[in-house]
């Protein structure tokens, strides 16, 4: 887990807001199927069901795999996955921040909140991209699953956000931060750690998340006016 500087003072108004990054703030999710559709049909492979993906619109790792080694064997799975990262960081590596993603950064800023990552993700990929993308210096704080961290949807993440929310009382009450998620395990993970959530997404208004949510949106910036 990384830190960057924080803002010295903070009214009773202002949040933790701590965002997943994956889907929310750079489309990764569906530059991943994209990029699995592009080598699958470079290499002239058609998996009989298609590229699986979770009820959230999430790919779905675990079921992919083993699609992969059914039709292709464990041998050449694991080719078609180093393959795959290598499409898929090429992809990711074009994709511009969203302007919903700088509207609500923005607003965020102006009106004092603290902003964190909470990713299931490497934190080479999300810190690269963040640098990348020019807003490193926004978020108090990156924390990443790894050795030490497990990914969503154990709640660890987020409790890491909270100790290090940036705050001279050094430590955010649950009940006080935001998470902003795409995927189910991210809210699993939320909610567990005691965070509200909000989820951006884009599924039809039937599908419903696993979890209560405190806000429903499409675009980042939909949450604007509720913070």
């Amino acid at each position: 887990m990384s830190a960057t500087g924080c803002r010295a003072e903070h009214s009773p108004s202002q949040r933790l807001i701590i965002l997943d990054f994956d889907g929310v703030l750079l489309d990764t999710e569906r530059v991943a199927i994209e990029a699995w559709e592009s080598v699958l049909d470079e290499a002239g492979v058609d998996l009989p069901d298609g590229i699986p993906a979770h009820a959230d619109g999430t790919l779905a790792r675990g079921s992919m795999n083993g699609a992969l080694i059914s039709a292709l064997g464990q041998e050449t799975a694991r080719e078609f996955w180093d393959r795959f990262e290598r499409e898929n960081q090429r992809r990711a590596d074009e994709e511009p921040l969203p302007p919903a993603a700088r509207s609500f950064l923005g607003h965020c800023l102006d009106k004092g909140h603290r902003l964190a990552v909470a990713s299931g993700n490497s934190h080479i990929w999300v810190t690269g991209h963040l640098d990348r993308l020019g807003i490193s210096s926004h978020f108090t704080s990156v924390t990443c699953a790894d050795d030490t961290l497990p990914p969503k949807p154990a709640p660890d993440v987020y409790l890491a956000a909270l100790r290090h929310d940036g705050s001279p009382r050094g430590g955010c009450p649950p009940h006080q931060a935001l998470a902003v998620e795409d995927s189910f395990a991210g809210l699993a993970s939320a909610r567990t750690a005691g965070v509200p959530a909000a989820w951006v997404t884009s599924q039809p208004a039937g599908t419903r998340p696993p979890v209560p949510v405190s806000h429903r949106v499409h675009a980042l910036d939909e949450l604007n006016s509720a913070l």
